[in-house]
C-alpha cells in the first residue's frame, strides 16, 4: 500500500498520502486527520510513535514518505481538537513550600481526558506555560498545581502581581498521558507536581466499580508535600492505598523516608506484576527508574504510561508505544 499508515492502540488504522517536503504529522493534517502533537519541534514527544523496526519516531519531524508505517499509543477517538478559551482566576494559594494551587473558571467548558495538560498564557509573561489539570473533566472550577521556581516568570507573577479575576487564556487539551478506561488494577507514581494529572485521574474513576488502586506520592521534603488531605478523601470513596514518601525528613514525618521508586516495595494493594497498569509522572530520572523497576517486576511495556516534567520546556510526554 502506498502512502502512510498509522495504527492506533485499539487496532484502527489511518491511511493518507505522503506530501514531499512535509512531516508525517503535516501530511496527516493536509489529509484532514488529527494526530496527537504539541511543540512541532521534536522536543515534547507528544507525537511519539513506534516504527516497524520497533524504534521510536517523532511524527512532527519525521519526513513523510510512501510506505511509512507506525503505531501510536492512543485511540483515534482520544485525540481531542485543540481550542482556546478565556479564563479568570478564582483564587490561588500556596499548598506547600514549593507548590501553588491556582483555581480558575472558563468562559466555556474545555473537554479533556483526565491526565492531559493545557497551555496557559498570562499578560506580562514571556510565552505560554504548560500545566496538567488536577480536577476531573466535568467540574466547572479548574485546578492547576504550579511549582514555585524562584525567579521564574510564573512564580514571580503569583508572588507579586496575581489577584482574583485576573484574565488569561487557556489552550488545549494536549498529550496522550491519560487514564485508560480498563478494569485493570492501577498503580500511580508521582514526583512533586506530577501529582496533578494523577489527582485528575483518581477523581475521574467510576466510584461504582473501581479496580484496586495505589498511589506512591514522592516529595523532596515534608515541607514540599501537598494533596495529602485530598488523597485521604478519595481513599474513602475508592479502594486506594496511599504511600507517601520524602527523600529527606526528620522523625516527625509519618511517611517513608526514601525516593518514590524505592517506595514501590511498600505497595500492597496492587500487585507489581503483569495485568497492572502503571501511570508515572514526575522528573525524568524518577520516571525512567520507576519504569525499569516495574518492567523487572513483570509489568508489561504496553501497560506503562508516563510523562516527564522538565523545567526548561515545561513537560515532555514519553508515553510508550507497543
Amino acid at each position: 500500500m502506498s502512502g502512510i499508515v498509522i495504527t492506533f492502540a485499539d487496532g484502527e488504522t489511518l491511511a493518507f498520502p505522503s506530501h514531499e517536503g512535509s512531516s508525517v504529522l503535516v501530511s496527516a493534517e493536509k489529509a484532514g486527520s488529527a494526530l496527537a502533537h504539541n511543540c512541532r519541534q521534536g522536543i515534547c514527544r507528544t507525537c511519539a510513535a513506534r516504527g516497524e523496526d520497533g524504534e521510536e519516531v517523532l511524527l512532527c519531524i519525521t519526513p513523510a514518505r510512501d510506505g511509512f508505517r507506525a503505531t501510536v499509543p492512543y485511540r483515534r477517538a482520544d485525540v481531542s481538537p485543540v481550542s482556546e478559551r478565556r479564563a479568570k482566576i478564582n483564587g490561588f494559594a500556596r499548598v506547600s513550600a514549593s507548590v501553588w494551587e491556582v483555581r480558575y473558571r472558563l468562559q466555556f467548558p474545555l473537554p479533556f481526558l483526565p491526565g492531559q495538560f493545557i497551555e496557559v498564557s498570562f499578560p506580562g509573561l514571556d510565552g505560554p506555560r504548560r500545566f496538567s489539570m488536577a480536577n476531573a473533566p466535568p467540574v466547572k472550577e479548574q485546578i492547576l498545581h504550579i511549582r514555585d521556581i524562584p525567579g521564574g516568570g510564573m512564580s514571580t507573577y503569583l508572588n507579586q502581581r496575581a489577584k482574583a479575576d485576573d484574565p488569561f487564556t487557556v489552550r488545549g487539551p494536549f498529550g496522550v498521558f491519560y487514564l485508560r478506561a480498563t478494569a485493570k488494577p492501577k498503580l500511580f507514581v508521582a514526583g512533586g507536581t506530577g501529582l496533578a494529572p494523577i489527582m485528575s485521574m483518581l477523581r475521574s474513576i467510576d466510584r461504582a466499580s473501581p479496580p484496586p488502586l495505589a498511589v506512591v506520592a514522592g516529595f523532596a521534603t515534608p515541607g514540599d508535600a501537598y494533596g495529602i488531605e485530598e488523597l485521604g478523601v478519595i481513599a474513602t470513596e475508592l479502594p486506594l492505598e496511599i504511600v507517601l514518601t520524602a527523600d529527606k525528613a526528620d522523625a516527625s514525618w509519618t511517611g517513608l523516608i526514601a525516593n518514590a521508586v524505592a517506595s514501590l516495595q511498600a505497595v500492597r494493594m496492587v500487585a507489581l506484576a503483569p495485568g497492572t497498569e502503571a501511570y508515572l509522572c514526575g522528573p525524568p530520572g524518577m520516571v525512567a527508574a520507576a519504569r525499569q523497576a516495574l518492567l523487572k517486576r513483570g509489568v508489561t511495556e504496553r501497560d506503562i504510561f508516563a510523562e516527564e516534567f522538565v523545567a526548561d520546556v515545561g513537560r515532555v510526554n514519553i508515553s510508550p508505544i507497543t
